[in-house]
């Protein structure tokens, strides 16, 4: 699998196996709460056992919240790769944030139950990150906009994505994605990318 502007999921190392251990857990956080879950489900949720669990993660709280605690990018630290076409790794960032919001929502929800409810600044830091993190990939995709053109951007599409599942109103995950992919194509046009290619690189991988 292609190498994502953030993903560490993808990664190698002990990161990587943390998303993925948090991906396997979260049916259990959401069905049973912070309180109702016990590191014995997590551990028989991940396959592992609750000793080789606590290798990855020291306590439940820190497996709870460990998506919000993890190092977040910005415009200079977002990698794009010079060997992918910007817009393929356009739709692949669109995917990807569709795909894992949902655990990051769960991640603020358990924090709060955890005693560490996220502030308005610090929501509005992760909201930061994935405008800057869209916004660098837009940019690369579309020369024809700057930076602050591709950060407006980014903050429609990302309003796009986060509505649904932060006002409850969600909608189905494809719905969500043809509306955020109809936003870029007009402004990416706009911007000079040919239509023809652009609808070519959205067509899901």
């Amino acid at each position: 699998m292609s190498r994502l502007p953030f993903d560490p999921a993808l990664g190698a190392g002990i990161e990587g196996r943390r998303h993925e251990l948090f991906r396997l857990a979260a049916p259990v956080f959401r069905a049973r709460g912070y309180r109702g879950t016990t590191i014995k489900a997590l551990a028989h949720a991940c396959h592992l056992s609750p000793a080789a669990l606590y290798h990855y993660f020291p306590s439940k709280a820190a497996f709870a919240t460990f998506l919000i605690d993890e190092k977040h990018l910005d415009w200079d630290s977002t990698h794009i790769d010079p060997d992918i076409d910007p817009l393929a790794q356009l739709r692949m960032t669109v995917d990807l944030v569709i795909d894992v919001l949902p655990a990051y929502l769960l991640a603020v929800d358990l924090a709060r139950e955890v005693g560490r409810p996220l502030s308005q600044p610090q929501l509005a830091r992760f909201f930061g990150q994935g405008e800057a993190i869209f916004g660098r990939v837009i940019a690369a995709a579309a020369s024809g906009l700057g930076p602050e053109a591709a950060r407006e951007l980014a903050r429609r599409v990302l309003a796009i994505i986060v509505a649904g599942p932060t006002t409850g109103l969600a909608a189905d995950p494809a719905s969500v994605r043809a509306a955020a992919i109809d936003v870029l194509r007009l402004h990416l046009i706009r911007a000079g990318v040919d239509a023809d290619r652009f609808d070519a690189a959205m067509v899901p991988g």
